[in-house]
């Protein structure tokens, strides 16, 4: 039977994708500013001919876009980057669940309600893994178990600390990206679950949404 959607074609073609096809797409969704044949072939540990056969594969499948940019040497480098078809192949465990949500909600209770609703949500969620979290016996440790359990949901999350010493979260897949581009109250969700589960503050400091190349959440303590 044929795919019913969209969706379900594009998830259809990744399960056909070798592993090196998938390596290529994830390193992609890690780097959103784009990576060169060069970048990539580094990463898969595998030949430009080789990289550039995959990437003609998946450009064909509207999965990935490039363009031209100047580099230090002067000669413009060609880089390669996720299409919004190539990011809706990342899981997206909230989508249709969200959807139906958010058109209720606003519907019934307006804007501010919406907002209230999905912090709520936010808490919620975190309550199931609060067990994992609430024992740990510093802020670190917390953050670490934290972006585990956002990777289970979805998020390709990541940890680092700046050149201040402040500690972030980095997520690069957005488990509800088109809804949040729509909805902007959506990012309370996340803000909410993660302060749950860490007992800090949480702000937003760069939203894919917004234009940023990832999610990136500041966490200072209470």
């Amino acid at each position: 039977m044929a795919p019913s959607n969209t969706k379900d074609l594009f998830m259809d073609v990744l399960n056909t994708f070798s592993a090196r096809q998938q390596a290529l797409l994830d390193a992609l969704l890690h780097h959103r500013d784009g990576m060169s044949v060069d970048e990539l072939a580094a990463v898969l540990n595998i030949s430009r001919n080789a990289t550039n056969q995959h990437l003609s594969s998946l450009t064909r499948l509207d999965l990935i876009e490039s363009e031209l940019r100047p580099s230090k040497g002067g000669r413009p480098v060609r880089a390669y980057f996720l299409s919004s078809q190539g990011l809706e192949v990342f899981s997206r465990r909230y989508a249709d669940f969200s959807n139906l949500l958010i058109n209720w909600i606003r519907s019934s209770n307006g804007e501010q309600g919406l907002q209230n609703c999905l912090a709520d949500l936010g808490k919620q969620i975190a309550r199931e893994f609060n067990p994992r979290v609430v024992e740990l016996n510093s802020l670190a440790l917390k953050i670490s178990e934290v972006a585990s359990i956002m990777n289970e949901l979805g998020y390709e999350a990541t940890t680092q600390t700046t050149d201040d010493g402040a500690s972030e979260i980095i997520a690069s897949n957005c488990v509800y990206q088109q809804i949040a581009s729509e909805c902007k109250q959506v990012c309370e969700l996340d803000l909410n679950l993660m302060e749950a589960m860490l007992e800090a503050r949480v702000e937003h400091h760069e939203c894919m949404v917004q234009g940023g190349h990832c999610c990136r959440f500041g966490i200072t303590p209470r």
